[in-house]
């Protein structure tokens, strides 16, 4: 019998793409899986002198896509960015994530999925995200939110003999929002002190699995242009009422900021960074519960500093 209650996850770190390596991870604070096995399959609808609809079929693909949600911690994050941005090889506890021009340097570290419960478990190869969104909000845990496309998915696999990783979790009690105006502006110059509500950073490469000749299923992947975007709720005092009516008041191109989102506990750190164009104008005003909020949608766009040439970036700091 299927049992929900006991189901767990677990993940494997692939050193090529579809290997499906051997579970290493025992992620804590999964809220929610999914792996939806694809096949693209056709029937025959050749002249056989009868009326049936057909009589031969044929499966052409298989892939696999899904999702995994839960709650952020700083020692695993690097998982989901290694997916979503290329691997870093940490320096002294600091992986350091930017979204590339060109995507020449970048190797995207796939994953293998484990899921379910002994004597019943699914297993999903060449994990790697189309879209990853990282998201906060006054008084909640930073939640994550994982959207995959993968190789194949299998049953019959085995959990490894793993414990839950011992992990400190990302807080939204620990976030500072920094917004400045400027497409050279550098991320985290201004903090947004007491005025932040909400956050969800949602980052998209427009990747998409590839097949070639000989292969059922995904053999690699190709990605295409960074999107996605920024969607902060910010209390209307007198910098973010200044801001809206910049928005408001432009006549030729939309005003564009330089936005990090800082979280940490003080020995972790995880800087999410972001350069955007104020392409769809805010509401003037949102009251709830008689507090006045400006909810600003960024669009991204690049950036000129130097330290920011992108539209995406991310530094994890993880403390030893």
């Amino acid at each position: 019998m299927y049992i929900p209650s006991v189901n767990k996850v677990q993940i494997g770190l692939e050193a090529a793409y579809g290997d499906g390596a051997a579970a290493t991870i025992q992620p804590p604070g999964i809220l929610d899986i999914r792996i939806d096995p694809k096949v693209e399959a056709e029937q025959l609808k050749d002249k056989r002198g009868n009326t049936m609809p057909s009589m031969e079929s044929f499966i052409k693909r298989r892939w696999v896509e899904g999702i995994v949600e839960g709650y952020l911690n700083y020692q695993e994050a690097y998982v989901w960015l290694d997916s979503m941005f290329g691997e870093a090889t940490p320096a002294a506890g600091v992986y350091t994530y930017l979204a590339s021009l060109d995507w020449d340097p970048e190797v995207e570290k796939s994953i293998a999925l484990y899921y379910g419960q002994t004597g019943l478990i699914y297993k999903a190869t060449g994990v790697l995200p189309s879209e990853l969104t990282i998201s906060g909000a006054t008084g909640e845990p930073v939640q994550f939110s994982y959207k995959f496309f993968g190789d194949t998915a299998v049953d019959g696999a085995s959990f490894a003999a793993l414990s839950d990783d011992v992990v400190e979790w990302a807080m939204a009690t620990h976030a500072t929002i920094y917004l400045d105006a400027g497409r050279s502006a550098e991320p985290g110059t201004t903090p947004m002190t007491d005025v932040a509500f909400r956050f969800a950073a949602n980052i998209t490469a427009n990747r998409v699995p590839v097949w070639h000749l000989g292969n059922q299923t995904p053999d690699t992947w190709r990605n295409g242009k960074w999107g996605g975007g920024l969607n902060l709720v910010l209390e209307a005092d007198a910098t973010i009422l200044a801001h809206l009516g910049d928005i408001m008041d432009a006549t030729a191109t939309p005003p564009v900021y330089a936005v990090r989102i800082r979280i940490t506990d003080t020995s972790n750190i995880l800087d999410i960074d972001f350069v955007g164009e104020a392409i769809i104008p805010p509401n003037v005003i949102t009251d709830s519960d008689g507090i006045v909020t400006v909810e600003l949608e960024l669009a991204p766009t690049y950036g000129s500093h130097v330290n920011m040439v992108s539209c995406w970036g991310a530094v994890l700091t993880v403390a030893p």
